[in-house]
């Protein structure tokens, strides 16, 4: 498999040719990185072209590679903790590693066991396997110990679906002159310990061939736990295509900063790319298409494949199947959606194009949903819930599930969600007047509760997670399962204190546990971005304004706010605070795709890795005047880790991964100078 992205800068690492059948790629030089996946670059003065081939090579009409490209060399990297551990002690020493000390981490590492060995060298040995032989040592170090402290069983069915809970996470790490010792109980801390230890490393490459791989700060003593054991980011999968190729990638990268989860929304209104046994016609007809007319999607090998990819790493990968609405629009051609099809794309039939909506009333799209799920919950053996949607309602979409003349009805009445009694509301409101059908808690509740009540798999085998609109707005009630875990909430808003919107409340918090995952973070009736990662792109279909409906999230956001905040006083208490399992990133793909996704996550989940797993003290919305923090949080926290952050980005470049800055490369090399400019920025605020 390879995904490559070609490019027209000219590259000067070594190369391989590769003739594609396009006459303006022909004679392009291309190269790959295995730790992370295969990127390609051109030297074909044309705009940037993006061609991916995958196991259906010869199907795409693509040469076949007896191997892969050769990998370029590694042009370095620099030592960077993030997230920053909870407990660490170091030194002023340099420890050099040498290629008898790598192999004795090799050979320990197989000695503890084959799992054991698959984690280190999916976290540790991939990365730095484009790298040539280390540079020779006349110091032998027969002396030097590397010890693995606990034995990793081979994962069980029951382990891999361990809940997040239930996980054993935390690690120590020694690394001295004399010794590297490595304490994790689980898979999911061994893998852990690996990207602290291969984040220790720095390297140098001096004319291309000769390495010097170090460890400066030593003796280094860790000891780590993270704050919020789900540390998660969204990826869209149904509203752009991603390639499995280009998926390992960003779970590699986000693996080293302790990201644990990868939820993936497969299914949206736009498509439909995950391939359903015994429903061949569901991909064939709604997945995307490659310029020669190949289906777009994912096979239930390829799934598997990417679970365990991700697993290795210490990444679950979360399954979404979305539902009732943002069903696949064109699916009414096979009678399993309603009303909402593309000749209904109006904003009274959804938020955003196109609309869709299953056909609750048909057994048929009922049993279709419920096996999709089935499969999902089969084939994602890792995945800590089972996510079933259940955001954005409109009355208009669920309008022709009701019977005549009240259809008829409901589509004169609510040609708006603004329209009173067409809003998504739990129940009728006691000052409701007479004379006004409140379509939601009257009719259509019901309904969408039939929905969830007919799709989800029983008995299940994990948790459920659904977005919290479908219990706040629509009073839904996840379908209770035997299982020792509560079902989750994924908050996707967080209203201004004048919204109508129903709070999360304590009753709520013993039900669900909590995820946060909001969009907006409100700050006296205006808001900024915080985990929407799409935000701060504007004049697209919906809106031609600077940010079309919420502004970019700053890592600064991302990194200072509390992540257990949100809307009513519900979720003040300990009861509420305890559900709250953690938080997603998201990139819902509406601006983001293969080209420039990598930009949009990072360094910013690199920011928001850290404010999930060392949780340092947080800000609430009132200490974000208008997105700015306090003078005191930049001075504390802010511009140590934007430091940090400059350098991970500095590390992405020398992988030619391409990222987002944060400062000029002056900036990097010499923050001192830039500092003073931000303290500057801040005596003027104060003024």
């Amino acid at each position: 498999m390879c995904a490559c992205v070609l490019f027209p800068q000219v590259v000067t690492s070594s190369c391989e040719q590769l003739f594609l059948p396009q006459p303006a790629l022909m004679a392009s030089f291309l190269w790959c990185i295995s730790a992370f996946g295969f990127l390609c670059r051109s030297t074909a003065q044309d705009p940037v072209f993006l061609q991916i081939w995958s196991q259906n090579e010869q199907r795409q009409g693509l040469p076949s590679l007896a191997s892969p490209p050769s990998a370029p060399k590694m042009e370095g990297k620099y030592q960077v903790l993030i997230p920053k551990p909870t407990r660490h002690a170091s030194g002023a020493d340099v420890f050099h590693l040498t290629q008898q000390i790598l192999e004795a981490l090799k050979e320990a590492a197989k000695a503890a066991g084959g799992e054991t060995w698959k984690i280190v060298n999916a976290q540790f040995f991939s990365r730095l396997s484009s790298l040539p032989s280390l540079e020779s040592s006349s110091v032998e170090r027969s002396d030097f110990r590397v010890d693995f402290l606990h034995q990793i069983d081979e994962p069980t069915a029951t382990s891999l679906r361990e809940h997040p809970r239930d996980r054993t996470e935390a690690y120590s790490l020694n690394v001295t002159q004399h010794d590297i010792l490595i304490a994790a109980r689980s898979s999911w801390a061994l893998a852990n310990a690996m990207a602290t230890l291969y984040q220790l490393v720095s390297v140098q490459v001096t004319d291309g061939a000769h390495v010097s791989m170090s460890i400066p700060g030593c003796p280094h003593y860790i000891e780590d736990q993270p704050g919020f054991v789900h540390r998660g980011v969204l990826l869209d999968v149904s509203r752009q295509w991603y390639s499995v190729p280009w998926i390992k990638v960003l779970i590699a990268a986000l693996s080293e900063f302790k990201i644990n989860v990868l939820h993936l929304h497969l299914t949206d209104t736009a498509s439909w790319p995950v391939e359903i046994e015994g429903y061949p016609e569901m991909t064939q007809a709604l997945s995307y298409r490659d310029i020669n007319g190949n289906p777009l999607t994912y096979s239930r090998s390829d799934i598997r494949e990417m679970v365990e990819f991700a697993r290795v790493r210490g990444v679950s990968i979360l399954p979404e199947i979305d539902g009732p609405m943002h069903a696949p629009a064109l699916a009414a051609a096979l009678n399993l959606t309603v009303a909402a099809t593309v000749n209904f794309s109006l904003p009274q039939f959804a938020y955003e194009p196109p609309p869709g909506t299953w056909n609750i009333s048909s057994l048929r799209a009922m049993q279709f949903v419920r096996t999709a799920l089935e499969q999902a919950e089969e084939d994602f053996f890792t995945a800590p819930f089972l996510h079933v949607g259940g955001d954005e309602p409109t009355a208009a979409s669920l309008c022709v599930l009701l019977d005549e003349p009240l259809r008829e009805f409901c589509w004169e009445q609510c040609t708006s969600t603004s329209v009173k009694g067409c809003g998504a509301v739990p129940k009728k409101p006691k000052e409701a007047k007479s004379g006004v059908t409140w379509w939601f808690p009257e009719y259509l509740n019901a309904k969408v509760q039939d929905y969830f009540d007919s799709v989800t798999p029983s008995p299940a085998k994990i948790p459920r997670a659904i977005w919290s609109g479908a219990v706040t707005d629509m009073g839904v009630e996840v379908p209770p399962t035997d299982l020792k875990h509560k079902s989750a909430l994924q908050l996707w808003t967080f209203p201004s204190s004048s919204s109508t919107s129903q709070s999360i409340s304590e009753a709520d918090c013993q039900k669900y546990d909590l995820i946060q995952s909001a969009a907006t973070y409100p700050q006296d009736g205006s808001t900024y971005g915080w985990l929407y990662m799409d935000c701060g792109s504007g004049a697209n279909w919906i809106d031609m304004g600077p940010n079309y409906w919420c502004p970019r999230a700053s890592w600064a956001a991302l990194y200072s706010l509390n992540a257990t905040q949100g809307y009513g006083d519900g979720l003040t208490t300990s009861r509420c605070q305890e559900a709250f399992l953690g938080a997603e990133m998201a990139l819902w793909s509406e601006v983001g795709g293969m080209g420039n996704g990598m930009a949009l996550i990072f360094p910013r989940a690199a920011a928001f890795a850290e404010r999930m797993w060392s949780n340092p003290p947080a800000l609430t919305a009132e200490q974000m005047t208008g997105g700015q923090p306090p003078e005191s949080y930049w001075q504390s926290h802010l511009r140590d880790a934007m430091a940090r952050l400059n350098q991970v980005v500095a590390n992405f470049e020398l992988l030619h991964l391409g990222v987002s800055h944060l400062q000029p490369e002056f900036c990097r090399v010499h923050p001192e100078y830039c500092n003073t400019y931000t303290k500057g920025f801040y005596e003027e605020s104060e003024a």
